[in-house]
């Protein structure tokens, strides 16, 4: 059964850089592993831990570099029908619990992937096909024991 998303050979990570106001806590930039296609343009092969508004599969442009070489998210060129759902966990409950472990299990079931940002965040993308109701259902059962938080962070597919 797999439980996080295992990413394949011949990826480039691409550099998002996040809109914080002054002095508003978090990272500056959040990262996305991506297929090269042509002309700049790049599919997305991961789920972004702090970015809104991209999702695995999308096209997006990435052309200029930052100071290491990583190519720097332009734009989203195409959408692909893909979603991405983030959890934060209680502060309390941890990624090997069974309360959490069953909310992921039961979110692979559906059809979703997940990747884990140690130890309290998951990025969940959630194809096209799968059952939203069911998911968002299962999210809030969760929530509501206080198991953690959910937020949708790209919940337009196309």
């Amino acid at each position: 059964m797999p439980e996080e998303l295992e990413l394949p050979e011949g990826l480039v990570r691409i550099r998002v850089r996040l809109e914080r106001a002054q002095g508003e806590p978090g990272p500056d930039d959040d990262h996305v592993w991506a297929e090269p296609l042509a002309a700049d343009r790049y599919r997305v092969e991961s789920c972004a831990f702090f970015a809104y508004g991209i999702s695995r599969d999308d096209v997006v442009r990435a052309g200029e570099r930052d100071a290491d070489g990583a190519p720097l998210l332009e734009h989203v060129v195409e959408k692909s029908g893909h979603r991405t759902l983030r959890i934060a966990l209680d502060a309390d409950a941890r990624l090997e619990d069974p309360a959490v472990r069953q909310v992921l299990d039961r979110l692979v079931d559906l059809g979703c992937t997940h990747e884990a940002l140690r130890p309290k965040i998951v990025a969940i993308d959630a194809p096209p096909a799968v059952d939203e109701a069911a998911v968002v259902a299962g999210l809030e059962a969760a929530a509501r024991q206080r198991v953690l938080v959910w937020e949708w962070a790209d919940p337009r597919p196309c």
